[in-house]
C-alpha cells in the first residue's frame, strides 16, 4: 500500500510538469506549422496567381497604360454574356474588321465599331473564361475574380469565375467594406505590385469563410484593380488540422512512452530501494538482527545515494551490535586515549621547553643573582611566566589572538638575551596584530633563528620579527643574518629542528589554514613566512 502511496505521489508530482510541457510543445508545434502551413500555401497561391494572370492578357505589364484603361471602361459598361460562345454569323461578321497584329494598339481598341467591339470583347472573355476554369480546377481554386479599386467604382465585378460554373455577373458589384479590409487599403495605400493574402469571413461571398491571395493591376503607378484567387478556409483548416493532429499523436504518443520510461526508472532506482529499506529498518528496531538487515541490504544494488545508505546501514547496524557488546571495553579504550592524548600534549610541551634551554637560563640566572640581584629576580619571574605559558597550551584547542604570542615569545627572547648578551640583537616591525594563529607556533621558528641562524655565527646577528597585513592574508615574518643552509642539502633524520618545524607548520595548516614559506642562503640568513590567510579555505576547515 505504501509503495503505491508512494508511487502515486511521484507521478502526482511528475505528470503535470510533462503536461505543461507537453502542452508547450504542442503549442509551439502547432504555431510552428501553421506558419510553415500558410507559406507554404502562400507561395502555391503566388505561383497559381502568376499563371492565371497570363490569361489576361489584356493586364499585362506589356500593354499600355491606355489599353488596360480602356478595358476597364469596357467592362463596367459590358451588357454581353461573356460565358457564351459567338454563333457562326457573329464570329463572320467580326472576321470583317482588320485583325492584324501590329494594329492591337489603344488607337485600334478605341477605333472599333461598337457592334464589332462588343463581338470582340464577348469573343475574348469567352475564351478567358474557359481558360481560367480549366486551371481553376487544375490547382483546387474556389474561384478567380477581377475586381475594380478605384474609388468611385470599388466592388465593381470585372471578372467572377469560380468552380462548376459559378460567379457573378460583370456590372454587378462585390459586398465590399474597405474598414474591414486593412490588408487591401494598405496595398492601395502603398502601391505594391506584390501579392498580398487576407482571411475574410463572408467575402467575396456571403457564404463561407475564404483565404484569398491579392494581385494588383497597377496603371499609372496606381492600384486601379486586383486579381483575387480565393480558396475555402475550411479546406485550409482541415488540411491543417490532419496535419497537426499527425504531429500531436507523435509527440503525445512520445511523451508518454517517455513518462513510462521514467516512471520505471523512478520506481527501480528509487522507489523500490526506499519500501525496502524502510521496511528492513522497520523489523530491525524490533528483533536487532544486524545478520539479517545486513543481508536484506546486499540485496539492493542500484549504483546511486540509495545504494550507499543500504551499505551504511549494513554497516551500521553491524557498528551498534559491537558497541552494545564491547561498551565497557570501549569505554576503557576511550579513558587509554584521553590518557595518551594528554601525554601526548604534555610531549609537545616539553618538545617547546628543550633541557639544555631550562639549564642555559637557569645557569644565567644563577650568575646574575651575584652580580645583578634585581635583574635576577626579574628574570626569574619572566622564566616562570614563561613556563607558565607552555603549560597553558596544553589547555589551548583553539587560535589565540597574535598579541598573546607575541607576549610569550618576548618572554623567550628576554631569556635568551641574557645568555647571547650583545651577541644576540632583536628587532620589531609589528604594524597589524588584529589576527590569530595557533599558540607557541611563532616561538620554534624563532629559537631555530636564535639556535640554528645567530647563534652559529661567530660573532652574532640579528633577529627580526615582523609582522604586516595585505589584502588577502596576515603574515609575521621571522628573519635572521646567521650562517644560513643548503634548502637543496638532504636532511638528516635525527634532525630535532626539522621535526619541530613539520609539527608546527602542520598546526598552522590544520588550525588556521596558514602557510609556512622558508627560505635560506649560505652565509646570508634565514626567512620564514608565517601567511594566515583572513578567510579560511573551504578544504581547510573540512
Amino acid at each position: 500500500m505504501k509503495r503505491r502511496k508512494l508511487l502515486f505521489q511521484v507521478t502526482v508530482i511528475v505528470f503535470p510538469l510533462f503536461a505543461l510541457m507537453t502542452a508547450a510543445v504542442i503549442w509551439t508545434v502547432y504555431n510552428s506549422i501553421q506558419a510553415g502551413f500558410l507559406e507554404a500555401q502562400n507561395d502555391h497561391i503566388r505561383e497559381t496567381i502568376a499563371d492565371i494572370s497570363d490569361s489576361f492578357i489584356f493586364l499585362s505589364d506589356a500593354k499600355d497604360p491606355e489599353v488596360k484603361e480602356w478595358y476597364m471602361d469596357q467592362l463596367k459598361k459590358a451588357d454581353f454574356d461573356y460565358s457564351r460562345e459567338l454563333t457562326d454569323e457573329e464570329l463572320a461578321f467580326t472576321l470583317t474588321y482588320d485583325y492584324e497584329p501590329h494594329n492591337l494598339t489603344y488607337e485600334w481598341y478605341n477605333g472599333m465599331p461598337d457592334d464589332i467591339r462588343r463581338l470582340f470583347l464577348q469573343s475574348n472573355f469567352y475564351s478567358l473564361n474557359n481558360a481560367v476554369s480549366d486551371k481553376i480546377e487544375k490547382a483546387g481554386v474556389q474561384s478567380v475574380f477581377l475586381m475594380d479599386l478605384k474609388e468611385d467604382r470599388q466592388g465593381l465585378v470585372m471578372f467572377d469565375c469560380g468552380r462548376n460554373g459559378t460567379g457573378r455577373k460583370i456590372g454587378e458589384y462585390f459586398d465590399l467594406d474597405m474598414s474591414e479590409h486593412q490588408t487591401l487599403q494598405d496595398m492601395i495605400d502603398s502601391g505594391s505590385s506584390e501579392v498580398v493574402f487576407e482571411r475574410a469571413d463572408g467575402f467575396p461571398y456571403s457564404e463561407g469563410n475564404y483565404y484569398i491571395g491579392y494581385k494588383p493591376v497597377i496603371i499609372n503607378g496606381k492600384v486601379r484593380a486586383v486579381l483575387g484567387v480565393t480558396y475555402r478556409w475550411d479546406e485550409f483548416r482541415s488540411a491543417l488540422t490532419g496535419t497537426v493532429q499527425k504531429a500531436l499523436i507523435i509527440i503525445i504518443g512520445g511523451t508518454v512512452t517517455v513518462m513510462a520510461v521514467l516512471l520505471i526508472f523512478l520506481y527501480r532506482k528509487a522507489i523500490d530501494p526506499v519500501t525496502k529499506i524502510e521496511k528492513a529498518v522497520f523489523e530491525y528496531t524490533g528483533d536487532k538482527d544486524s545478520a539479517k538487515i545486513a543481508a536484506k541490504m546486499m540485496k539492493i544494488t542500484v549504483k546511486n545515494e540509495l545504494g550507499y545508505l543500504a551499505d551504511v546501514l549494513s554497516d551500521l547496524a553491524f557498528e551498534i551490535d559491537h558497541y552494545t557488546k564491547e561498551n565497557i571495553r570501549i569505554a576503557a579504550e576511550q579513558e587509554r586515549a584521553e590518557k595518551e592524548l594528554y601525554e601526548a600534549k604534555v610531549q609537545i610541551m616539553v618538545s617547546q621547553i628543550r633541557p639544555h634551554f631550562m639549564y642555559n637560563a637557569l645557569s644565567s640566572i644563577a650568575v646574575l643573582c651575584d652580580i645583578d640581584p634585581k635583574t635576577a629576580k626579574e628574570a626569574t619571574i619572566t622564566f616562570a611566566k614563561y613556563l607558565r605559558g607552555n603549560m597553558d597550551s596544553l589547555k589551548q584547542t583553539a587560535p589565540v589572538p597574535f598579541e598573546k604570542e607575541l607576549d610569550h615569545l618576548k618572554k623567550y627572547l628576554y631569556i635568551e638575551k641574557l645568555r647571547f648578551d650583545d651577541l644576540l640583537n632583536i628587532e620589531y616591525d609589528i604594524r597589524a596584530t588584529d589576527f590569530e594563529l595557533p599558540l607557541l607556533s611563532i616561538q620554534p621558528i624563532v629559537e631555530n633563528a636564535v639556535k640554528h641562524g645567530v647563534g652559529m655565527k661567530k660573532y652574532g646577528g640579528t633577529v627580526k620579527i615582523s609582522s604586516f597585513e595585505t589584502e588577502d592574508s596576515f603574515e609575521v615574518v621571522i628573519s635572521d643574518d646567521g650562517v644560513g643552509f643548503d634548502m637543496n642539502a638532504p636532511k638528516k633524520e635525527d634532525d630535532r629542528s626539522h621535526v619541530g618545524m613539520d609539527n608546527t607548520r602542520k598546526r598552522l595548516k590544520e588550525m588556521c589554514g596558514a602557510e609556512l614559506v622558508i627560505t635560506s642562503k649560505v652565509g646570508e640568513g634565514t626567512a620564514a613566512r608565517v601567511i594566515i590567510p583572513k578567510v579560511k579555505k573551504e578544504s581547510d576547515t573540512e
